[in-house]
């Protein structure tokens, strides 16, 4: 008994001495003085045209304390009269103070903070300056801004939770159409991926735009409560593991993704047929495939030119059923009963292969 009352009066003077240490460093440290934030323009007109000339010059003027300190600075970003409710966050670690953005760059940040492009937009930036649990803010700067609209990106998807694993130079491109990226595709429960601007790790990445992610890889600003962010700049998918509908809206506006279960969630069916104008569209005479494991399929036909086909997980017109992407075409890409059309063979006469993977959500008809 005595052993743990002097345990607990240990504990105590321990608390108490780290308690007033921090006071004391408090003490030392000074409440500090507010930045201040300079701008060299009020009013910008981005243009495509000279992306790499000067945009705008920022000068700053770092808080004073009674110590020198480390700061962590980074400048807020957001529409006059939101208070910087959701403003746009950008580390700044110049020792000198000042900071030179190009058009290319700084159009990509008014990009990236919501800002519409085409259109003057007022907006208002302030530096933040944090040293250990003390934040200040500076002035806040007024600027008029006009955007333009660069090309959508492409994404690129990769990671344990994609049946494309972590290989970059595999990494599965989504279909493209307008300001949308969508694809039908596997994901596991409980592993991670995230998304590439090219089959290459560099030098763009795509994740969500939250707290602790790299800044130069923070993109989505709104996404499905099946996603988390997870360590190493990726994102964690929480759903059951089946097939999904991955949809990214990149307009400058949204930055969504929205991951959703697909109508149809066998990716490893028994069988898979071929229905169409080369069989006069009889379900009951489709023409069977080749199974080559992992929901992969192949069968070497003669295809006409004009023909037109999809695929059956039975011979019938039931549940397992896939097309082109939507509706009619010859994307590529595949989509399940329901959001889908014929595949259009766009090609002259002859012996095609025709590939299906229905895990990866994807086809490929090639000449032999």
């Amino acid at each position: 008994m005595k052993n743990f009352f002097k345990i607990f009066i240990a504990l105590v003077i321990g608390v108490f001495v780290i308690s007033c240490e921090k006071d004391e460093d408090q003490a030392v440290l000074g409440e500090g003085t507010n930045p201040s934030l300079a701008a060299d323009a009020k009013v910008l007109i981005l243009d495509k045209d000279h992306e790499n000339d000067k945009a705008i010059k920022f000068d700053w003027v770092n808080p004073k304390f009674n110590i020198q300190v480390a700061f962590n600075n980074a400048f807020e970003i957001a529409k006059i009269g939101t208070n910087f409710q959701n403003a746009k966050s950008i580390d700044v670690a110049a020792k000198d103070q000042t900071i030179t953005y190009t058009i290319r760059d700084f159009n990509k940040i008014m990009l990236d903070a919501g800002i519409l492009p085409g259109t003057a937009s007022q907006i208002e930036v302030r530096l933040r300056s944090k040293v250990g649990n003390v934040t200040l803010y500076s002035n806040s700067v007024a600027i008029t801004v006009t955007p333009y609209l660069t090309e959508l990106p492409s994404f690129y998807l990769v990671g344990d939770a994609s049946a494309v694993g972590w290989d970059a130079a595999t990494s599965q491109l989504l279909y493209k159409k307008d300001n949308y990226s969508t694809i039908y595709t596997y994901l596991e429960n409980g592993k991670s991926f995230r998304f590439l601007g090219q089959q290459d790790w560099n030098p763009i990445n795509y994740s969500l735009d939250t707290a602790g992610m790299n800044a130069n890889y923070k993109y989505f600003k709104t996404w499905s409560t099946n996603l988390v962010a997870a360590p190493a700049e990726n994102i964690q998918f929480s759903g059951t593991t089946g097939m999904y509908k991955i949809v990214i809206d990149a307009d400058a506006t949204q930055k969504s993704i929205t991951v959703t279960p697909s109508p149809v969630n066998n990716w490893n069916p028994a069988n898979v047929y071929l229905v169409g104008t080369i069989n006069g569209w009889n379900a009951a005479t489709s023409i069977p495939m080749t199974s080559l494991g992992n929901g992969k399929f192949e069968h070497t036909i003669a295809l006409p030119a004009g023909s037109q086909f999809k695929f059956l997980g039975q011979q019938s017109f039931g549940d397992l059923d896939w097309g082109n992407i939507t509706d009619d075409g010859n994307t590529g890409y595949l989509g399940p009963k329901g959001s889908n059309g014929n595949i259009q063979f766009d090609g002259t006469g002859g012996n095609y292969k025709i590939t299906v993977n229905v895990k990866l959500g994807v086809y490929t008809i090639k000449p032999i």
